[in-house]
């Protein structure tokens, strides 16, 4: 619903709600019901009418916070310490996951819960572990090195976190091969 048709509601429902009608008279739940209807229109109107869906708050006013990322395309040759920049996001409550650096930036306090999955090819390579600030928390090993099948390999790890902490996958070891799309995949939220 965009802006426009946000108003046309607003302006049958306050005909509806307000008029004098013995079938229609105002009432307390109506009152708050106009409250609520006016209070979200002013949100759309601070923001100049514009809404962007794909946007997520800065600041989670809910608090809740969550992000699921995964990759375009396959990761291939990626050298020791590199952040694994995850550039498709499915979500992203909060704001939290950047996608052109791989960083999620902890937006409150709290107890947050990370998981990630690696898929790599027959024959390579892909040695992951989850960062938090400048700490080592988990790795994750996903080696085909001398099989003949893919090989899947998934890690996770609970954090208490404080604002502005951050979270990232990083290469362990050199990183031969990622599959991408949906097969490798990078989510956290805060418990």
């Amino acid at each position: 619903m965009n802006y426009f048709h946000a108003i046309a509601i607003a302006a049958i429902l306050t005909s509806i709600l307000t008029s004098g009608g013995s079938c229609h008279k105002s009432c307390r739940t109506n009152a708050s019901l106009m409250k609520s209807i006016q209070y979200q229109l002013k949100l759309v109107e601070d923001n100049d009418g514009k809404c962007d869906c794909n946007q997520s708050p800065s600041t989670p006013s809910s608090g809740k916070v969550g992000f699921l990322v995964s990759n375009s395309k396959d990761l291939q040759n990626i050298g020791n310490g590199a952040i694994v920049v995850f550039d498709t996001v499915t979500t992203n409550i909060g704001g939290g996951y950047d996608k052109s650096t791989g960083v999620f930036t902890a937006r409150v306090d709290g107890l947050y819960y990370f998981t990630w999955t690696v898929l790599t090819y027959t024959g390579k390579t892909f040695y992951t572990k989850l960062i938090l600030n400048d700490t080592i928390i988990a790795r994750n090993h996903a080696g085909a090195e001398g099989m003949s099948t893919y090989m899947p390999s998934s890690q996770s790890a609970v954090l208490q976190m404080s604002k502005n902490d951050k979270v990232s996958i990083r290469i362990s070891s050199n990183g031969k091969y990622m599959i991408g799309d949906t097969w490798s995949t990078f989510s956290g939220f805060k418990i």
